[in-house]
C-alpha cells in the first residue's frame, strides 16, 4: 500500500509572501537595516581600542640631590661640577631634580662671594693693621718701610750706607726719637727712570711736602728719603719722606 504525497493547501500560499519595503527604502534583514534593527547575535558594538599605559616617572636625578647637599656645606668646586651634569643629564633624560641642581649652583655661588668678601676684608684690615702709627697704640716695634705712616715717628733713623731697608723700628712721637715721617706718595708710572731721577723728584717733593707739614721752618731740620729699588719698581715707586734733627726730637713736627 503506498502513501499518497500530501498535496499543498490551496488556501496557503507555497512560499512565504516577501516582506514590505521600510521607510528608508531598504528590507527587513538586508546590509542597511539587520532584523530587530540591533546588531547581530553575540556581536558587541565596536569601541576604541585601549591605549598604552603612561611610562613610569623617571625619577630624580642624583647629581642634583649631590650639588645641593655640596652647595649647602660649602662644597664649591664638587656641587659647580656635579650641578653642571645633573642639568645635562635631566635635560637628556627627562628626568626631575632641575630645581635642586639650580640651588647647588646659587648656594656654590654666594660661598664664593662670602669667601671673596673675607679674603678682601683680612687684605684692606691687614694692610691697615701693618701700617700702623707707633702714635695710636702706644707701642714700638719694627714696621715695613713700605707700611709707613704720616706722622709716624722712627726710633733710630737706617744710615745711607747703600743697602737695602726694609722695616725702620716705630716709636710714640712722645719718646725720643730721631726721625719723623711727614710724607709718602708714589713716583710717577712708567719705565725705570735712573736712580739719579728717582732721587731729584724724589728730593723736590719731599721739600715741597716739609714746608707744609712744619709749625715752624727749622734750617737744622734735614730731609731723609727712602726710595724704591730698581727691582721692584713695576710693584712698588712709593717714596717715604722722613725729617731729622742734629739731635733727637721729642713730640711732633706737625702742624
Amino acid at each position: 500500500m503506498t502513501q499518497p504525497f500530501p498535496q499543498p493547501d490551496p488556501a496557503q500560499p507555497p512560499y512565504p509572501a516577501p516582506h514590505a519595503p521600510q521607510a528608508d527604502g531598504s528590507y527587513p534583514g538586508s546590509p542597511q537595516q539587520p532584523y530587530g534593527g540591533a546588531p547581530p547575535f553575540g556581536m558587541a558594538p565596536a569601541g576604541p581600542y585601549p591605549g598604552y599605559p603612561p611610562p613610569p616617572p623617571a625619577g630624580t636625578n642624583g647629581f642634583a640631590i649631590a650639588s645641593l647637599v655640596f652647595g649647602v656645606i660649602g662644597g664649591v668646586l664638587f656641587s659647580t661640577i656635579f650641578g653642571i651634569i645633573a642639568l645635562s643629564q635631566i635635560r637628556r633624560r627627562g628626568q626631575s631634580g632641575r630645581g635642586l641642581a639650580i640651588g647647588g649652583l646659587v648656594a656654590s655661588g654666594c660661598w664664593v662671594l662670602v669667601i671673596g668678601a673675607l679674603v678682601t676684608i683680612g687684605i684692606v684690615f691687614g694692610d691697615t693693621g701693618g701700617r700702623r702709627s707707633a702714635d695710636a697704640d702706644g707701642g714700638t716695634g719694627p714696621v715695613s718701610v713700605t707700611r709707613l705712616h704720616t706722622g709716624d715717628c722712627v726710633g733710630k733713623v737706617p744710615g745711607d750706607n747703600g743697602t737695602t731697608i726694609e722695616d725702620v723700628p716705630v716709636v710714640p712721637c712722645a719718646l725720643p726719637h730721631e726721625g719723623e715721617v711727614f710724607a709718602v706718595f708714589d713716583l710717577p708710572a712708567g719705565p725705570w727712570p735712573g736712580q739719579r731721577q728717582v732721587e731729584t723728584q724724589a728730593e723736590k717733593r719731599c721739600q715741597d711736602e716739609l714746608d707744609k707739614y712744619l709749625k715752624t721752618p727749622d734750617d737744622k731740620l734735614e730731609s731723609y728719603s727712602l726710595l724704591p729699588l730698581r727691582e721692584s719698581w713695576e710693584d712698588d715707586r712709593g717714596v717715604t719722606c722722613v725729617v731729622t734733627g742734629p739731635t733727637q726730637l721729642t713730640g711732633s713736627l706737625r702742624k
